[in-house]
């Protein structure tokens, strides 16, 4: 009887896996269905039941069986479509994954494919993912396929088609999707030397590429207790059993994958083991920490079935801490963030101030109605209901799970432009239940829709702008709005406020949020608004108060956010505050004193100007 695999050893060991894996073969078993494909040899139901029960085998044929059917279940590797990963079948792995699906999800987006143009054999090597600004990280005998030392650097090496190999990542080919999202290498900028101790990793440099993905942070430590997923390309490898391989990969190859499992005991000083299912386009893949999406290592290869390698988190951050300074960028912790927040690392906040504009010009939070107040999520520490980040806050509606407004201070004359970190996290200071994850925007058109835009209060000492740009990355921060709206409409008007500040180095204070309507449509739980609002408040160049207010609708967006979309009319509009204090049911105090387009509101309705160019606006 063959022996069997260390991986196959590791799930057995695991009970809580064991006992589901058994108890949903003995009801495949009753109910005379196939454990497997009708492909593959049947087992005799007295041994497979000896198998789930622990006892041996009487042959090697019925225990390579028996090992395939376990290593299905307790180590399945997961296709991805659309930027998220399908359901598991067992309830010991959505437990486990379902609770972290944001956290890896953002960071399976910044995995994608090495694919090559001028080779003969290849048309793809590998797996390879996003580490910094526009750099990425994959194996040594990867990019060893398609570039070569030269001097004091690397150069791509020559096509036998002529000229020279030319190498892109593709962060999508993902299964039956079709979706193309390919940036070409421009640079290799390191490949490790091939010799012992030495690890096996390059870094490539992309071209510009509009919506990068974000980078996947590091771990601090490469030693947890918790699972780990790998997320690459697992491609056919003729070195495995065809049969096994079948067995987990369904015969589906070259697509993009999530695999679970967990790390190994064994360890080196610049490797770790781990025992998810992996195969030979898997060769540069992350290996993910569940729990916080950041990466504890480089996947570089192993035995199928037995234990696979990979390269530690801290050996790769000294690799980069190597690269040349004149290189910015590098993800390393203290860029964006690495792991999910804990109330206490956001303690201090100071959120936003109600005196940023200067000496007698106080512009207050919005207050919100008595029926409001019980509506609202309460904060720990706080009698007034809002969660401060660094330069906004945020107050949040409870039964909507969406936030009642956000505020924020723009100071245009200390801005940075730093780069999106797209790790979008829960806050952990109030209940998960009364925040909208992203179990909302997986698989459809909407958007994580910022309220506060992600530069706007990114200014200030670089570290403080560092932890500006993490904090519009909750997900209190966002409200679901369709593709095309957030990326055509409301962008065109939040551009020209900032860009506008930054050109006068004004300082800015602005108002954001959703009309929460109680007709609103309902999607996935969760009723979407139709109506946003904007109100900016700045000083003008002779020292008086500006207050103005816009609103934008995607009514005509609601059709259905899972289908096609057909871009139809929608405008948005210049409106007097009293209007959105209306729609909104908050109270702006007294700005509309200083509201251009405040004037007969209450006698009738004053007109609203549409926007159709910067020129519109009335300051």
């Amino acid at each position: 009887m063959s022996s069997p695999s260390r991986i196959f050893t590791a799930v057995l060991e695991d009970s809580e896996l064991m006992a589901e894996v058994r108890e949903r073969s003995k009801k495949a078993l009753a109910a005379h269905r196939p454990i497997l494909d009708a492909n593959e040899i049947a087992l005799a139901p007295a041994d497979y039941r000896a198998a789930m029960e622990g006892r041996a085998l009487p042959d090697a044929d019925a225990q390579d069986y028996s090992e395939a059917i376990v290593l299905l279940d307790g180590r399945p590797s997961l296709l991805v479509r659309n930027d998220s990963f399908e359901e598991p079948e067992l309830e010991y792995w959505q437990t486990r994954l379902n609770p972290s699906r944001a956290v890896l999800e953002s960071a399976l987006r910044s995995v994608g494919r090495v694919e090559l143009t001028g080779h003969t054999t290849y048309e793809w090597v590998g797996t390879a993912w996003v580490i910094g600004d526009r750099l990425v990280a994959t194996n040594r005998h990867v990019a060893n396929v398609f570039a070569q030392g030269r001097g004091q650097g690397f150069v791509f090496r020559p096509s036998p088609l002529g000229g020279s190999l030319t190498a892109r990542i593709d962060f999508k080919e993902e299964y039956q999707t079709g979706a193309i999202k390919e940036v070409p290498v421009t640079r290799v900028l390191y490949i490790a030397p091939d010799e012992p101790g030495q690890p096996d990793m390059a870094v490539l440099e992309l071209g510009t590429a509009d919506e990068l993905p974000g980078p996947v942070q590091l771990a601090a430590s490469s030693r947890i207790d918790g699972p780990v997923a790998v997320v690459g390309y697992p491609a056919w490898d003729s070195r495995n059993g065809e049969d096994a391989m079948r067995n987990i990969f369904r015969d589906i190859y070259d697509v993009k994958r999530l695999a679970p499992g967990y790390l190994m005991p064994a360890a080196s000083a610049t490797d770790i083991q781990h025992n998810c299912s992996t195969l030979g386009g898997n060769s540069g893949s992350a290996v993910l920490d569940v729990q916080t999406g950041a990466a504890v290592g480089l996947h570089f290869g192993g035995r199928f079935r037995t234990a696979n390698f990979a390269v530690k988190a801290e050996v790769i951050r000294s690799v980069l801490d190597r690269l040349p300074a004149s290189r910015p960028g590098i993800a390393v912790p203290g860029g964006t963030a690495s792991e999910a927040p804990t109330a206490a690392s956001l303690a201090g906040r100071e959120g936003y101030r109600p005196d940023f504009l200067g000496t007698g010009r106080r512009v207050r939070l919005p207050i919100l109605s008595s029926a409001q107040e019980d509506d609202a999520v309460s904060v720990p520490g706080r009698d007034d209901f809002v969660l401060a980040y660094t330069h906004f806050s945020v107050v949040m509606c409870r039964s909507r799970r969406l936030c009642y407004f956000t505020a924020v201070n723009i100071d245009g004359n200390q801005s940075l432009n730093l780069r999106r970190a797209d790790n979008w996290f829960l806050d952990p200071r109030i209940p998960a239940d009364t925040q909208s994850g992203n179990e909302l925007y997986r698989n459809n058109n909407l958007d994580r829709g910022h309220m506060v835009r992600r530069l706007d209060p990114v200014w200030g000492s670089p570290a403080v702008a560092k932890a500006a740009n993490n904090d519009t990355f909750f997900y209190t921060n966002s409200c679901p709005q369709h593709a095309n709206l957030n990326q055509r409409t409301w962008n065109d008007l939040e551009d020209y406020i900032l860009n506008n500040t930054d050109q006068r180095n004004l300082k800015v204070s602005v108002f954001t949020g959703p009309v929460l309507a109680a007709a609103d449509p309902v999607y996935r739980g969760t009723r979407i608004p139709l109506d946003y609002w904007k109100v900016v408040v700045m000083v003008k160049t002779d020292g008086k108060l500006s207050a103005t207010a816009y609103m934008l609708t995607q009514r005509n967006l609601q059709d259905d956010f899972e289908a096609p979309f057909v871009f139809g009319p929608f405008r948005t509009y210049q409106v007097p505050i009293a209007r959105v204090e209306n729609a909104t049911g908050l109270s702006f105090g007294n700005l509309s004193d200083f509201d251009p387009l405040a004037g007969t509101e209450a006698a009738a309705p004053a007109p609203a100007r549409e926007l159709t160019t910067a020129s519109d606006l009335v300051l």
